[in-house]
């Protein structure tokens, strides 16, 4: 699925929606449907989900549990049409990370980005590093 939407809006940064978090562990199948049901209501064709700071493995798994969700729903595919992966890789100077957990802020790891990157099953859109 490209990246293609129908005549609404593209949002490139949604953390969740309606009440439902993307980075929350207890996300369920049909709190996701719902969110993508909910955001096509009013008026959202396309979203990135975006997966924020936290440890690459929390990250990861988040990640491929979403992409498994997405793959096995049709509404979700054609609602979430990628991944915002925000950090863990940012500035951890006061100002600079926002809302970003400092403990969980560390320096950019090819390794580690390999992993999310894979998690993500090839839904990466956008990436967001800031050394």
């Amino acid at each position: 699925m490209g990246m293609e939407t129908d005549k609404g809006y593209f949002d490139l940064q949604v953390n969740g929606y309606m009440g439902v978090d993307f980075n929350g562990d207890g996300l369920s199948a049909a709190q996701l449907h719902q969110a993508c049901s909910d955001m096509r209501s009013h008026g959202v064709d396309g979203f990135l989900a975006t997966i924020t700071t936290d440890s690459p493995d929390k990250m990861a798994g988040r990640l491929a549990k979403i992409a498994a969700m997405r793959a096995s729903d049709t509404l979700v595919a054609r609602t979430l049409v990628g991944f915002h992966i925000e950090g863990p890789f940012i500035n951890e100077t006061p100002g600079y990370r926002g809302c970003h957990p400092v403990a969980a802020i560390e320096p950019a790891s090819p390794d580690k980005m390999n992993r999310l990157l894979d998690a993500a099953a090839g839904l990466t859109r956008m990436v967001t590093l800031a050394p």
